[in-house]
């Protein structure tokens, strides 16, 4: 007899109320069977299966330095004050002193990047440069480096009173600034439909047929030859649109860069739409302390803020955070805000970028807001710095962190990296990882843990494979990545039928807009189950299936033999007010006979109506002839007043499923009460995020997997395992077994994976008994397993199998299951040394008292031995260490770099340990399994089960 440890790992699965005259199904699954764990760092599948792959995911960002959101769980949750937060996630910095009276940051303002026409204006004290001040003024550069300066009287953005066009006659193949002007101006004033062209400062074909538009426009000659009637009426429209503001011209052109001051800009009392404001291409303004330069670089025209330390951060921290922390869990929140005001300031200052700027103001830096903003020049502003942000960075004026002494660079001012969230664990990188629960894990923290589908087919086209069939993480082979910790240095290797493609997290994540690079991936394999399914549902429908694209119809590629999706955001069961459209309207077009309808309806209904709505919907139903109708209830999160607003509702679907032989309430209320349900509902109580749409999808899914109508011993499926009566079959008693001994094989598999043997009333455990390794396959086990009351053993199947079952015989009692406990691993030292097994050297192993063996009393034990990684070919051989080595051998394995497990029955002799001989040097796994005294009956080996001709005992 042998038993097989699985290698791929499998889909967990979850169930809600089933239908009540059908075969019980488990509610959850989980443990016991005689087998042991190898856990895969892949997942995969025969190649046309695949038809998703699952992201699951932690943080949000790179998951270096400080988690934002941590640094809030922390503070509010935990109650750690600042320092404690800073000396948590910079290991090896401490404490430091910057003088910021003495230090100023310089900032590139991207946003401005290229313009050659940089306004500034100023509400109170004046713009000023080169001793003239002005409500107004801006720069215009007229050639390289080389600026125009006007201004004006009244506060204004600059519009089209700054072009400037030439008189013309200019026509194609002419080059130098008169063309750039014409370019210019007819991108301002371009005809509509027009794209934006070129600025080059050559008359090609480009501006020759954009002029030719636009004097068509006009009613001018369209010839596309810029002359004096062209430019004419160029200037009127000019100065039609330039608005109130009259600019008049300061001087004659100036080398740049230009540094634009104001009287209120260096007092940090100022208020915060007093200071500088700077006008962006489209008139809206942002106000910034310091100084505003103008800068001609050689890659093209650049905006910099200059400006003093404290007031630079004070225009991160609300951008970075929301000031409304400070006054979170009974103020503790300030702590989480004066945190990220050190790890602002310690970043700004240790930042040196660019030849004319050190750092620059997007989430490529770190985000900097200025002071205020406003939509127009005119309109009234709104304060991006808070009192709240202020009073922390007041809190920590001129902190910093620094390296710590012993480090290189002791002393010095650190890179405080930090992102959003950083999930149970924290990258590593220059700080040291560590474990960040419950800080990152707190209930706020939307990113904490995250999940993702992506359609194979999509997946495996964007990146010429064919068709995919695995998706695994390998340690990444970047050594840039090699410092990183755990997830976060992985690569994603993806396989398919016309090759394979590895590349790196952080790149998968770009590509696919995921919240971080720390994931992990795992395939989902295509279920076919045919019958005839339809969908009925509201706006949660409509987020998981309103588009080709969605989740639910991505996981449910293949699964049915017909498919049709009725969803529509707002609709209600029978009340055409809510969105037209209702349910029983819906159900009312439904072909006739369909094996399945699901109904993810009663978000939008009255729940005192419910009990009306759901008999008018299965009347509806009924006329249809629907064979089978699941209907998914409500999540009960929203509350009116201080009572519950949906428990109505989901007490008429239970007492509904009493009254309608063929309907099933599915548990979405139960089955979404997790700990990460704050993370799946959007703050209404009822509509998903994007993880709470993938997570419905998935549970969803199975749900209607197993509630198509099918035989009870149809080819298994991966998400509906084999229940197999054993009480009173095939020779083994209807009562007194409490264990039977079994032979089950895996025939003709889709692909790859494993069956898992376990009693029904019991959890299925995370083990195997039988592996296959792909299509085709036909692999027989012997597995021990425990007969509980229901009589019933169940079968899982990794990947859709047909599966005979034969009895051997049972015990009556002398058999002692325990829960499968892994004794030895001499890959990391577990009850050995941490070396392999030599052929020299057996490997001795203590059996008595150890893993639910009793000291006394065991006869014999069940165990579970697996070689891993041997030398070359050979064999294992276990025996009592009491006597003499057998001529025999128990595990055989076939080639170096093998996994090769098997199930042995060992006496226990006076020494209470067992030996192990390898043939080839190895590293060995023991798992026990149970233990005997007496009591094994056996019987004339007889075929219960086999799945190819829908044969077995008869089932309820």
């Amino acid at each position: 007899m042998h038993m097989v440890t699985r290698w791929p790992p499998r889909e967990t699965l979850q169930f809600g109320y089933m239908r009540r005259l059908a075969s019980v199904i488990v509610a959850a699954l989980g443990a016991t069977t005689l087998a042991s764990v190898v856990t895969p760092s892949s997942a995969s599948a025969a190649p046309s299966d695949v038809i998703a792959v699952v992201i699951e995911g932690t943080g949000n960002g790179h998951g270096r330095g400080m988690s934002q959101w941590g640094a809030y769980g922390w503070a509010v949750d935990e109650n750690k004050d600042w320092t404690w937060i800073l000396d948590h996630y910079y290991g090896g910095t401490v404490l430091g002193d910057v003088n910021t009276a003495q230090t100023r940051i310089r900032v590139r303002l991207n946003s401005l990047d290229g313009l050659n026409t940089v306004g500034v204006i100023s509400s109170t004290g004046g713009v000023q440069w080169g001793g003239n001040t002005r409500a107004s003024m801006y720069a215009q550069e007229v050639s390289a480096n080389s600026f125009q300066m006007y201004g004006s009287t009244s506060r204004a953005c600059p519009g089209g009173s700054t072009l400037a066009v030439p008189d013309g006659p200019i026509s194609q193949g002419a080059s130098g600034s008169a063309v750039t002007q014409i370019q210019t101006f007819l991108n301002a004033f371009k005809v509509a439909g027009d794209s934006t062209i070129g600025v080059d400062g050559d008359f090609g074909p480009q501006t020759f047929n954009r002029l030719v538009d636009w004097q068509g426009d006009q009613g001018l000659t369209a010839d596309g030859v810029w002359n004096a009637d062209d430019a004419t009426r160029a200037r009127d429209l000019i100065g039609s649109s330039s608005g109130s503001a009259a600019w008049l011209p300061i001087g004659s052109p100036v080398t740049g860069p230009i540094v634009f001051t104001t009287a209120n800009g260096e007092t940090s009392a100022a208020a915060p739409a007093d200071v500088l404001g700077v006008c962006n291409s489209s008139g809206k303004v942002t106000h910034y302390r310091g100084k505003i330069e103008v800068r001609s670089e050689s890659s093209g025209n650049r905006v910099v803020n200059d400006v003093k330390t404290e007031d630079y951060v004070r225009g991160v921290v609300p951008k970075e955070i929301s000031a409304s922390w400070a006054d979170a869990g009974a103020g503790n929140g300030k702590h989480a805000v004066r945190a990220q005001a050190v790890a602002a300031r310690s970043y700004g200052l240790q930042q040196n970028r660019y030849s004319y700027a050190s750092i620059c103001d997007t989430q490529s830096c770190q985000v900097y807001g200025g002071s205020a903003t406003r939509t127009t020049a005119s309109t009234s502003a709104i304060f991006v710095e808070d009192p709240r942000t202020d009073a922390a960075i007041s809190a920590t004026n001129g902190k910093v962190r620094v390296w710590a002494a012993g480090h290189p660079s002791a002393g010095q001012i650190v890179s405080t990296e930090f992102s959003a969230s950083n999930g149970p664990r924290t990258a590593g990188g220059a700080f040291p990882a560590v474990d960040d629960a419950p800080g990152d894990s707190t209930s706020k923290n939307p990113n904490h843990k995250w999940t993702r589908i992506i359609d194979a087919d999509t997946l495996a086209a964007q990146h010429g494979l064919g068709s995919l069939t695995s998706a695994s993480m390998v340690e990444a082979q970047t050594s840039v990545f090699q410092q990183y910790d755990g997830i976060w240095f992985n690569d994603i290797v993806l396989a398919g039928t016309a090759g394979t493609t590895q590349m790196q997290a952080w790149d998968f994540r770009g590509a696919h807009a995921l919240p971080s690079p720390g994931f992990t991936v795992r395939v989902i394999t295509e279920d076919s189950v045919g019958g005839s399914f339809a969908m009925i549902g509201d706006s949660i429908g409509s987020g998981i299936a309103g588009a080709s694209n969605s989740e639910f119809r991505i996981l449910t590629d293949g699964t049915f033999a017909s498919s049709q999706i009725d969803v529509v955001s707002g609709r209600c069961t029978t009340k055409e007010i809510c969105a037209g459209s209702t349910g029983v309207a819906a159900a009312a077009e439904l072909p006739l006979g369909l094996d399945l309808v699901v109904v993810e309806l009663g978000y939008n209904d009255w729940p005192p109506d419910a009990a009306a709505d759901i008999d008018a919907m299965m009347d509806a139903l009924r006329a249809r002839q629907v064979h089978e109708v699941v209907w998914v209830n409500l999540a009960d999160i929203r509350t009116s007043g201080s009572a519950s607003y949906y428990a109505q509702t989901n007490t008429a679907l239970q007492a509904a499923a009493a009254k309608w032989s063929n309907l099933t309430i599915l548990d979405w209320d139960a089955a979404s009460d997790t700990p990460e349900r704050s993370r799946w509902f959007a703050g209404d109580g009822v509509h998903l995020t994007t993880t709470g749409e993938s997570e419905f999808s998935l549970w969803l899914r199975q749900q209607a997997v197993l509630s198509i109508p099918r035989s009870p011993y149809a080819r298994v499926l991966p998400a509906i395992p084999l229940r197999v009566p054993v009480a009173g079959v095939g020779g083994v008693p209807v009562s007194g077994a409490s264990a039977v001994a079994l032979n089950v094989t895996a025939v003709d598999p889709d692909g790859w994976g494993f069956l898992t043997v376990w009693p029904c009333g019991s959890p299925m455990p995370d083990a195997s008994n039988v592996n296959f390794l792909g299509a085709g396959a036909v692999e027989p086990n012997s597995v021990l397993v425990p007969v509980d009351s229901t009589g019933e053993v169940c079968v899982y199947s990794y990947a859709a199998a047909d599966v005979l079952v034969d009895v051997a015989g049972w015990f009556s009692s002398g058999f002692e299951p325990v829960v499968p406990n892994r004794i030895v691993d001499t890959r990391g030292g577990l009850g050995a040394p941490a070396s392999k097994v030599l052929p020299s050297a057996p490997l001795r192993v203590s059996v008595a008292g150890v893993g639910g063996v009793p000291v006394s009393g065991a006869g014999a034990v069940a165990l579970n031995v697996t070689a891993v990684d041997p030398d070359g070919w050979g064999f294992l051989t276990v025996w009592p260490c009491g006597s003499p080595m057998p001529d025999a051998s128990n595990v055989n394995f076939l080639g170096a770099g093998a996994v090769e497990p098997n199930s042995v029955l060992v006496p226990v002799d006076s020494t209470g340990e067992v030996c192990v001989y390898s043939y080839a040097a190895a590293d060995v796994l023991v798992d026990v399994a149970g233990w005997f005294s007496s009591g094994f009956e056996p019987v004339v080996p007889n075929r219960i089960v086999d799945t190819r001709s829908k044969f077995g005992p008869p089932v309820d």
